[in-house]
């Protein structure tokens, strides 16, 4: 999503990346006689996409100087591109790259898991806001459900905790608190991963590399972010690096036995669990 640039540097840095998660990746050159390989080290408990863009002076690239790469989780030196001198004289590169959690090469996942409501069993909320709303959902398959702050929220579906942001305690409505949600992140086993935002400061339950189960306590809902009062913002989506592919998920309800697609201003509760 954010790109920096460097010349010539062999520099590390923290990606930017949509939904303000970040990603501990180390992109960095080596000097192998007169070519120049690049490297990354990925420090996450999932694998995270890169995106690299090459400008060379003197430079050829072995491979194609613009492409996506999957770096593995917990990896260290995996090798991405080498760039060969290609005639005399000066040398010189620079480079920029954005990176996200998973494969944004993924097409396919399971249409047909039925995720559990986000909270409590015997909890009723409303979703304010769902697919496409009017407020901040637009071109988007996100639900927005009403909770007052400190709600328990529980694990919609299992999987790997990937992200815990939990430090902030402002809100508004505005650009500048954008950056400001508290969020888990969760990555589930058909590579689709699951956004909780808006959490309490401090409300996670759960920690980066945690396997959780369906329908587990993980975190306490409240009021962080972007936000124009106490709610639970959910979505499924798959990675992508300018916007992520928002999914429409399907929610048991009421004692488990019937599912539905949620709507809008319409109130659900949680008879199972």
């Amino acid at each position: 999503m954010k790109h920096f640039r460097y010349l010539v540097l062999l520099l590390f840095c923290w990606v930017a990346l949509p939904a303000v998660a970040q990603t501990n990746l180390r992109i960095y050159a080596e000097k192998q006689g007169d070519a120049i390989i690049f490297y990354a080290d990925n420090r996450e408990v999932a694998p995270v996409s890169v995106w690299l863009t090459l400008t060379l002076e003197n430079f050829s690239a072995a491979e194609d100087p613009e492409r996506t790469y999957l770096i593995p989780a917990n990896s260290d030196h995996v090798p991405m591109v080498t760039l060969n001198r290609a005639g005399r004289g000066k040398t010189a590169y620079s480079y920029n790259y954005s990176a996200v959690f998973g494969d944004v090469r993924q097409s396919n996942y399971d249409h047909n898991y039925l995720y559990d409501l986000p909270f409590g069993r015997g909890v009723q909320s409303r979703v304010v806001q769902g697919y496409n709303g009017t407020f901040s959902h637009q071109g988007e398959n996100a639900i927005d459900f009403n909770m007052p702050e400190g709600t328990e929220v529980h694990a919609a579906r299992g999987g790997l905790v990937i992200a815990v942001v939990q430090q902030f305690t402002e809100s508004c409505w505005s650009d500048a608190c954008k950056k400001m949600a508290n969020y888990i992140l969760i990555m589930h086993s058909d590579g689709s991963i699951a956004d909780y935002s808006h959490l309490l400061f401090n409300g996670a339950r759960v920690s980066v590399g945690d396997m959780v189960e369906q329908g587990q306590l993980i975190g306490l809902s409240g009021n962080t972010g972007y936000t124009r009062g106490p709610h639970l913002h959910f979505d499924c989506y798959l990675p992508g690096f300018e916007n992520k592919r928002t999914l429409i998920t399907k929610f048991r309800t009421g004692n488990g036995s019937t599912s539905a697609y949620l709507s809008e201003n319409r109130s659900y509760k949680k008879g199972y669990g």
